[in-house]
């Protein structure tokens, strides 16, 4: 009796709980360097400051699906979508390590409107956007500042590099473990920008 009684305590748990997860999960999350013929780049701003936009992924859609629902909470749609980053956060505050996977995109249709919970959504340009998000009033970590700032100066590279992230009050702290390396170089760059690997 006692076997099947744990057998069924087993099963009523939670897949997360019983595959040793929780809250400190490694994840991935999304952003989005979405430009359009000139070559400019949508930015939002939010309670953080001005960034582009992201969400966590952990929907049971494909990459693809993913990219292409995050674009349509921005009123968007997106085409040429390619590789643009792909870095590592490891926290102060926890034993989960995220990877933070960025994407470049072309607007294909749709007109930008700001969704729940974003204060102003327009284009940029790319030095007008380094401005912006490296703004005082930004409250993300440097690291975001840093790996942003590299991919607008350079986007014709896919970018890698890692970061350790953490809490001093209510300020985000950040140091590079790994500096910026490029992996290869985008399949296409806005407007304006010049293309090529710099390996």
């Amino acid at each position: 009796m006692k076997p099947i009684f744990l057998l069924f305590l087993l099963l009523a748990l939670p897949l997360h709980v019983r595959a040793g997860g929780g809250d400190d999960d490694n994840y991935t999350t999304q952003r989005l360097l979405v430009f359009n013929d000139r070559g400019e780049v949508l930015l939002q701003s939010n309670a953080m400051g001005w960034s582009t936009p992201g969400q966590r992924f952990d929907t049971r859609l494909s990459l693809r699906a993913s990219l292409d629902s995050l674009a349509g909470k921005y009123g968007i749609r997106i085409e040429n979508v390619a590789l643009a980053g792909m870095l590592t956060y490891e926290y102060g505050f926890t034993t989960a390590l995220s990877t933070r996977t960025h994407y470049m995109a072309r607007i294909a249709g749709g007109e930008p409107k700001a969704p729940d919970g974003t204060r102003e959504l327009r284009w940029f340009s790319r030095d007008e956007a380094i401005a912006a998000i490296s703004a005082d009033s930004q409250k993300s970590p440097p690291s975001f500042v840093q790996m942003t700032t590299r991919m607008l100066r350079e986007p014709g590279t896919i970018w890698g590099g890692a970061f350790h992230v953490w809490q001093e009050g209510d300020a985000y702290r950040s140091r590079v473990v790994e500096p910026m390396y490029p992996l290869g170089a985008t399949l296409w760059t806005p407007a304006g920008a010049v293309s090529g690997d710099p390996r």
